[in-house]
C-alpha cells in the first residue's frame, strides 16, 4: 500500500499594501444586502483606520450612512463610495451624484472589500476633477462608469491628507456635463407646501420652514400672506468665490437667500430675498441677484445694502434665478415653476 503524498497547507493570501483587516467586532456587521453589507465594512474600515492614526474627524451622516444611495462627509467633505470585490481590477461608480454640480460629490473613494475575511483595502482616492477626467472615455454619462483601479492614487491616507489640508472650497463640486447639456428637471414651488424640496436645492443646503415660525425665530419680517421660507444659507470663501453648504460655516462673510412664495391658499407670487446672515449685516458688495422668467429679466446689485428683493408673479414660463459674486461661478438655482 502507498502512502499518498502529504498535503501542502494553503498559504493565505497576502493583503494588499495598506489594507485593513477589521476588529472581529466590526466585521460581524450582519445585512441580508451586499451593497449595504459591503458599505457598513467600509464605513468601520474608514473609523478603524481614523483610530489607528489617532484622527478625530467627524464622519457622517449620522442617520443611514450605510445607505448606497447617500454621499458620506468626512471633515466637511462631500464622499462618494464605489464599492467592488477584493479582487477586482474595476469599480462601477453611480454616475447619478455627477448630473448636477450641487449635489456631485467632492471626493470619490475606492473601497474592495473581502466580505469572508472582513478585510478593506481603498486603492486610492480621485478628487472631482480627475473622476471628470477619467469618465471622459465612459460610453455614457448615466447610470454606471466602469474605472480601471489603477486610476485611483494614495490609499486612504491620500483621503486623509485631503480632507485635513484643503480647505472644503478648494475642491469644486463638478457635473460630468455642461449645465448646458443637462436638461434639469423644473421644482413645482407648490411642493414646498408639503415639505417636499427636491435634491437639487436640498443639496445647496436649502431648509423650508413655515413664515411665521421663520418671522419668530429670526426677527425678520416675512409678508403677511407668506405660504412658507426657502432658505439657502451662502458664504463668500477663498478668492470671492460663492460657498454653499457646510463649508459656509468658515466663512467671514455670511448671508442667505430666501425664496418666499405667497398667496391665499397656493403659491400666486415668488419674492427672492439676499439677507445677512445676521438681520441688518451689510452684504458684501457687487452680489448680483437675477431672476428671468421668459422674456421678462430682473436684476439687483448690492451697494452697501443689508437686502436684495425681487418679485416675480405666476406664469407658465419657468423661472431662473442666479446669484453672482465678483470672484467665482455664478450660483444657479434649478429652473422653478410657479403656475398662473
Amino acid at each position: 500500500m502507498t502512502t499518498p503524498p502529504p498535503i501542502e497547507p494553503l498559504e493565505a493570501m497576502p493583503l494588499p499594501d495598506g489594507a485593513v483587516l477589521l476588529s472581529e467586532s466590526a466585521g460581524a456587521t450582519a445585512s441580508g444586502d451586499w451593497r449595504r453589507h459591503s458599505r457598513q465594512l467600509v464605513l468601520a474600515a474608514l473609523r478603524q483606520a481614523m483610530a489607528e492614526r489617532q484622527l478625530n474627524l467627524p464622519l457622517g451622516p449620522e442617520l443611514e450612512a450605510d445607505d448606497p444611495g447617500r454621499l458620506l462627509a468626512l471633515n466637511r467633505f462631500a464622499l462618494q463610495l464605489a464599492v467592488t470585490g477584493i479582487n477586482s481590477d474595476q469599480v462601477e461608480v453611480d454616475a447619478g451624484f455627477w448630473q448636477l454640480a450641487v449635489t456631485a460629490p467632492q471626493l470619490l473613494v475606492a473601497a474592495c472589500v473581502d466580505e469572508d475575511n472582513a478585510v478593506v483595502h481603498f486603492p486610492g482616492v480621485l478628487t472631482g476633477e480627475e473622476f471628470i477626467a477619467a469618465a471622459r472615455s465612459a460610453p455614457e454619462l448615466e447610470g454606471t462608469i466602469p474605472l480601471d483601479l489603477d486610476r485611483f492614487r494614495g490609499g486612504i491616507d491620500r483621503l486623509f491628507s485631503l480632507v485635513q489640508l484643503l480647505d472644503p472650497a478648494a475642491l469644486p463640486r463638478l457635473a460630468l456635463m455642461p449645465p448646458s447639456a443637462v436638461l434639469k428637471p423644473a421644482v413645482a414651488v407648490i411642493d414646498w407646501l408639503s415639505v417636499l424640496l427636491a435634491d437639487t436645492l436640498s443639496g445647496l443646503g436649502g431648509t423650508l420652514q413655515p413664515a411665521t415660525a421663520y418671522a419668530f425665530r429670526s426677527g425678520v419680517t416675512a409678508a403677511e400672506d407668506a405660504l412658507t421660507v426657502l432658505s439657502i444659507p451662502l458664504g463668500l470663501g477663498a478668492g470671492g468665490a460663492l460657498v454653499y453648504g457646510e463649508a459656509v460655516a468658515d466663512c467671514i462673510e455670511r448671508f442667505q437667500l430666501q425664496l418666499i412664495p405667497s398667496g391665499t391658499t397656493n403659491p400666486e407670487r415668488l419674492r427672492l430675498r439676499l439677507i445677512g446672515a445676521m438681520a441688518g449685516d451689510l452684504l458684501p458688495d457687487g452680489l448680483t441677484l437675477t431672476a428671468v422668467q421668459g422674456s421678462h429679466q430682473q436684476t439687483i446689485t448690492s451697494q452697501l445694502s443689508t437686502s436684495l428683493e425681487l418679485e416675480l408673479q405666476g406664469a407658465q414660463d419657468l423661472i431662473e434665478v442666479s446669484l453672482n459674486a465678483p470672484g467665482g461661478e455664478p450660483l444657479q438655482l434649478p429652473p422653478l415653476r410657479l403656475p398662473a
